[in-house]
């Protein structure tokens, strides 16, 4: 990848790079049938209400999201800007018809407002550019009383770390940082602030340590708002 290359295009470059590989990483995906995997389904369930519902996947990658709410009993749009993910995700779809997936930016998806009833994802907060402005399409999507999940961490501290492998340091260069800013958050205050500057309302935060998985050692966070 040149140097000259979008953070954007960086970004996406390495999640294309890594897709082949991403579920087999410890801790990326949880193992279907193993307690974190049932915990995962539990609290979907819990938030995203009685099926079913119209959702919106963002960044889906290889379909943990979507494929638990199809599961579920919902008609899911899954978006992926890494057509190297979306190949991943339809073969683990199996050709199921109430899951379907799109290569669409999660900055400005296309498809028409007033949609969906909920929209979500999980790790895409730390790779967003422009977060005011996504939030925002995605309230324009939401029906009203819609609901906006997104499930994500503190995964990198303040600043960049020397453990960082070469691949992924390659392709988040401090370009491609200064581009994304919550990927160094260290609070949910900047993240609450640009969803309530988008218009959402009742924005609620709180950790999951019941999602924590021990490859990370970071409880993963949902913050919450609606329409």
């Amino acid at each position: 990848m040149a140097d000259e290359a979008t953070p954007q295009a960086h970004v996406t470059a390495f999640w294309s790079m890594v897709a082949p590989d991403y579920e087999a990483h410890r801790g990326n995906v949880p193992s279907r049938g193993s307690d974190l995997y049932d915990r995962w389904v539990a609290i979907l369930d819990q938030n995203v209400g009685p099926a079913p519902r119209e959702v919106l996947d963002l960044a889906t990658g290889t379909g943990f999201i979507a494929l638990i709410l199809a599961e579920l009993g919902h008609r899911v749009t899954a978006i992926d800007l890494s057509a190297e993910m979306l190949a991943q995700a339809r073969t683990a779809a199996g050709g199921r018809s109430d899951v379907r997936f799109e290569l669409s930016d999660a900055v400005e998806p296309a498809m028409p407002a007033g949609s969906f009833h909920v929209v979500v994802n999980r790790h895409l907060l730390w790779t967003l550019r422009e977060p005011v402005r996504a939030m925002s399409r995605w309230r324009d999507l939401l029906c009203p009383a819609g609901v906006l999940l997104c499930f994500d961490g503190f995964w990198f501290g303040p600043t960049p770390s020397d453990q960082e492998p070469e691949p992924f340091r390659r392709h988040y260069t401090s370009t491609t940082r200064s581009a994304l800013p919550f990927m160094h958050a260290t609070s949910a205050e900047p993240i609450i602030a640009a969803m309530e500057t988008a218009g959402f309302a009742q924005v609620t935060w709180r950790q999951l340590p019941e999602l924590m998985d021990d490859a990370s050692g970071t409880s993963p966070y949902l913050v919450r708002g609606i329409r």
